[in-house]
């Protein structure tokens, strides 16, 4: 008999999305990347009460197919940021973070590699964690760091992305780093290590093969450098975007097609990250997951957003 297959089972009633989840990710790169290196980016929002989704943007890049992109950022800043200013959605107000933008975006252009931006809504609350599972964790595998349960979801949600990605995409091999920016998940050393120790455990159910060294750190890490930053700032960037836009209107709403939204509403900062980020001409491909709820009541559907543009 085997062993593995009621455990199979559980993780398919527990993580019913997950399936249609992965389909997404192979539809968007169906093979893995073949460097040695695998960056990942990460950053989140949607905490505000408006908005009726959480976004969680990721960037995930071959270090070693993307060797333009240092350059390209570096002559950005050398060009509209020498202050070192840090380029974000939510302060993209002043002048010259407004005229790096479009420049910034064609640099990260020529990365290898997938922006990808899940907006979950806040009517799903456990989608990766159970309940009792914080105490499960807490007495299985131990936990540095204080989590109530709504933190703890939030922790394990993240990590469960990643783990995807990382089952989806990497290589025999390969080294990881995750770069996150600072956000209350990664508040303090001990729940940096706990989002750390839980993305390998989870990465396990994954990933078929050996890796590599995986490492994890936040952008504070090189604050002067802003080159952490500046990768990070890609999907913060396009994360910003899709919350902003899901804030502003509903497809019901304007008669559209279930997924589809549009973004005539929107700042122009939104408008020119929306024509970037369903432009698919170069190498970094991009695209936002939906889990929002369903028609039958309950019940929550996964599919790609689709944007109207005019």
């Amino acid at each position: 008999m085997d062993s593995a297959k009621p455990f199979e089972e559980t993780l398919k009633e527990a993580w019913p999305w997950a399936k249609a989840f992965s389909r997404y990710l192979h539809q968007t790169r169906p093979t893995p990347f073949l460097g040695s290196h695998l960056m990942f980016g990460s950053n989140y929002s949607g905490d505000h009460a408006k908005s009726p989704f959480r976004i969680y943007g990721f960037l995930v890049a071959d270090e070693e197919g993307s060797p333009q992109w240092p350059a390209r950022c570096h002559a950005v800043r050398e060009k509209h940021l020498k202050d070192g200013r840090r380029m974000s959605f939510k302060n993209m107000n002043d002048v010259q973070r407004r005229r790096a933008l479009i420049p910034f975006l064609e640099a990260a252009e020529y990365i290898e590699g997938h922006v990808v931006v899940v907006a979950v809504t806040k009517q799903l609350r456990q989608m990766s964690s159970a309940p009792t599972s914080m105490q499960v964790w807490r007495d299985t595998h131990g936990l540095q760091a204080k989590w109530d349960l709504r933190a703890f979801e939030q922790m394990v949600r993240v990590a469960h992305f990643f783990s995807m990605f990382l089952g989806t995409w990497s290589s025999p091999g390969m080294d990881v780093t995750w770069i996150t920016d600072d956000d209350s998940i990664v508040a303090n050393a001990g729940r940096l290590d706990d989002v750390h120790q839980s993305a390998a455990r989870l990465s396990a159910l994954f990933v078929p093969h050996q890796l590599g060294v995986f490492a994890m750190n936040t952008v504070s890490l090189d604050s002067k450098a802003r080159g952490f930053e500046d990768f990070v700032a890609i999907p913060d960037l396009a994360a910003g975007m899709i919350g902003e836009v899901l804030s502003v209107t509903r497809s019901q709403e304007q008669g559209r097609r279930p997924n589809e939204y549009g973004a005539e509403e929107s700042s122009i900062k939104s408008e020119v990250i929306v024509d970037w980020f369903w432009h698919r001409s170069g190498p970094l491909k991009k695209i936002c997951i939906l889990i929002s709820p369903a028609a039958t009541k309950g019940q929550f559907g996964v599919g790609e957003l689709r944007m109207e543009l005019r």
